[in-house]
């Protein structure tokens, strides 16, 4: 037994051609984890998995072990060998330092609007399962570490790989964001005194979620369904928060259920989306509450007001600034009538001459430097009691249902709204890629909604989206007693609640369950375990610098992204800084950068990349460490050993000496 481990202490740790043979097997592990992603994937791991994974830890253990042994039993610590020893330690020093950062390397994601903070980032190898109930909107994450990534998975074609343990009987959600419930159980949050679990039996790497509409005559759930010529029906309703408010196109499209009295008061608040203010000298201030396409008189009939338009978001002139923009069409009673331009929160009036040769007539040509009535100044509130303005879009149908009636109403940014009673169906006009597109409305009652999983073929797939994994789909299915349902729950990116909004900055889509017995409905989303930030962040201001000739909004091409951030740290400090292309922001003497990971073409959000670099201040230690041995290897030994060959010559002619003057006779 102890020859057997002497042999192969021998062809192993103390030897020269299996420390060789380490470094070519971890050079082709590194080569086909960077190289061949299909690889990595195949094992479901992602890059960071792959280069933590057991065998490359394996094989750098023992090229670190060979290079200690070899070193302490063939290199003898002498002047010419300190380089060989400088080098080995480096190499040590090196793989010691690349195991810290892949096993403790962290990166993500998150996204901020311009103005808000954010204090928590989306850890892009790690998914979660949150959790909401709707009502009281409780927020719960359940991180999912054993979660496939890349294939699909079911009970039917591998069972086993979803029965991992933190796949099954998941009933405990770490309470997130803003709430007074301190229990992490689902059935407290749900209002049931027996345990309500969930299970992961299906992931889908790439898929879409299919909706079906069945007639159901026990169910009382009333809705809007809107069909389109050649594609799927899309079915607004009020059980399902996120199905009330979906988009076609370019189309926003609203559905609510309201009482007689409510409908009448969101009809006449239809004609009083903003507030206007008139100050004349000399006159008291009046106030009008206006809708677009609405006009009134003032000062007694001395001039009157029509709302043209609106824009929530125009570029000014010059600046391209972002603000928000009412056209109003001012007649006086003495004078020439014109267009006025008024911003929000701001005393700039900006006037335009009437010239029915121009279309639009708001042009630059038109531009007056001064008012052309300065003594009428306007202002502006948006008001919009009942909230019919469009929030994504310029163009927003609000279908409203009472117990027999359905009502559209058509809200857009530069015509009046238009209120129509749809009770027995009727056609709505769409915008679908800048095309018009006519879909035909009718109420539904007594039906329920069947959800089914559609894996996309390969051919059909985005590779943003795939390697984002916005298109992941997990199938749950929610237990409590005898009672259990299968939702299909789609992934949300960003999914935990924001600090300011109370709510996440992408609705929820889908997922929605209904336990028997709960206080209130129960939607599951899957995304990225969110994590907390080592700095609060603010967006300040989003630039997008665009090349020469082009506009900074849109989606052309742009030079450059340029995020101007606010970090705050634990204690209060605050410091400001710009990341852009290429140059992230260091924090935190480097140990955290922040950089620029995606942008919104409108100018109103920056997605921002999170990353920490654990173990690179070893790991340029051991590069370090390497160059000088090297250096030393080839410059300073060959003068080391030339000294010492020379000390060696000095030394045996003087003993030369020596010796010949003991055995010269004696005179």
């Amino acid at each position: 037994m102890t020859n057997a481990l002497r042999i192969l202490f021998r062809y192993t740790l103390n030897n020269v051609v299996f420390g060789i043979t380490l470094m070519v097997m971890i050079a082709l592990y590194i080569a086909v984890g960077s190289g061949m992603p299909a690889v990595r994937e195949y094992f479901e791991m992602n890059e960071l998995e792959f280069f933590d994974a057991w065998p490359l830890k394996l094989m750098m253990l023992s090229l670190c072990l060979t290079l200690a042994t070899v070193t302490l039993n063939r290199i003898p610590l002498t002047p010419p060998r300190y380089g060989v020893w400088c080098i080995h330690s480096g190499i040590i020093i090196l793989i010691t330092g690349a195991s810290l950062y892949y096993h403790l390397k962290v990166e993500g994601r998150t996204l901020i609007p311009v103005g808000h903070v954010v204090n928590v980032f989306y850890d892009s190898s790690q998914r979660a399962l949150y959790s909401r109930v709707l009502k009281g909107e409780m927020y719960g994450m359940h991180p999912l570490p054993s979660l496939p990534r890349f294939g699909s998975y079911d009970q039917l074609h591998d069972p086993g790989r979803l029965g991992r343990p933190d796949l099954a009987g998941i009933s405990n959600f770490t309470p997130i964001g803003l709430q007074s419930d301190s229990s992490n159980d689902l059935s407290t949050w749900l209002g049931l005194s027996q345990p309500v679990t969930v299970d992961v039996v299906g992931f889908y790497s790439y898929a879409d979620i299919e909706e079906e509409v069945l007639d159901d005559p026990g169910s009382s759930e009333v809705g809007v369904e809107l069909a389109i010529p050649d594609r799927p029906p899309i079915m607004l309703r009020a059980a399902d928060p996120t199905a009330s408010h979906q988009f076609f196109g370019s189309t926003e499209l609203e559905y609510r259920q309201v009482s007689d009295s409510s409908l009448e008061a969101i009809r006449e608040s239809a004609d009083r989306l903003f507030e206007l203010t008139a100050a004349l000298p000399g006159q008291h201030v009046e106030k009008l509450e206006l809708g677009i396409g609405k006009a009134a008189e003032l000062a007694h009939g001395e001039y009157r007001v029509a709302v043209e338009s609106y824009s929530p978001a125009f570029p000014m002139f010059g600046t391209h600034e972002l603000v928000r923009v009412l056209t109003l069409h001012v007649i006086p009673k003495r004078g020439t009538e014109f267009w006025r331009m008024i911003l929000a929160g701001r005393t700039l009036q900006t006037d335009f001459k009437m010239d029915p040769a121009t279309t639009p007539p708001m042009v630059k040509g038109n531009r007056q430097k001064n008012p052309i009535d300065a003594n009428l100044v306007l202002a502006f509130v948006v008001t919009d009691p009942a909230a019919l303005l469009p929030t994504a879009s310029d163009d927003k149908h609000v279908l409203l249902t009472t117990d027999k009636a359905l009502v559209d109403v058509h809200t857009s940014f530069s015509s009046a709204a238009e209120v129509r009673d749809l009770t027995g169906g009727g056609e709505i006009a769409l915008l679908h890629d800048g095309q018009p597109v006519t879909g035909t409305l009718r109420r539904r009652d007594h039906f329920k909604v069947v959800s089914h999983v559609l894996p996309t073929p390969v051919q059909r797939q985005s590779k943003d989206e795939g390697e984002s994994g916005a298109r992941q789909v997990v199938v749950a299915r929610v237990k409590c007693g005898n009672w259990s349902q299968d939702v299909p729950v789609p992934c949300d990116l960003y999914s935990a609640p924001d600090p300011m909004l109370l709510e996440p900055m992408i609705p929820w889509a889908m997922g929605v369950v209904r336990v028997p017995g709960a206080s209130a409905a129960l939607q599951l989303q899957l995304g990225f375990v969110c994590r907390p930030m080592p700095a609060a962040l603010s967006l300040k201001k989003f630039d997008l610098v665009p090349y020469a000739g082009g506009l900074p909004t849109g989606n052309g091409l742009f030079r450059d992204f340029r995020s101007t951030l606010e970090l705050t740290d634990a204690d209060g400090h605050t410091e400001t800084d710009v990341a852009s292309l290429n140059s992230p922001i260091y924090y935190q003497h480097g140990n955290w950068i922040f950089f620029q990971a995606g942008y919104d073409p409108d100018g109103q959000s920056s997605t921002i990349g999170v990353g920490n670099r654990p173990g690179v201040l070893v790991m340029l230690t051991g590069c370090v460490m390497i160059v000088l041995g090297f250096l030393y290897a080839f410059y300073v030994k060959p003068i080391v050993i030339r000294r010492m060959k020379a000390g060696a010559l000095a030394r045996a002619a003087k003993r030369g000496e020596q010796t010949f003057s003991l055995q010269s006779p004696v005179s």
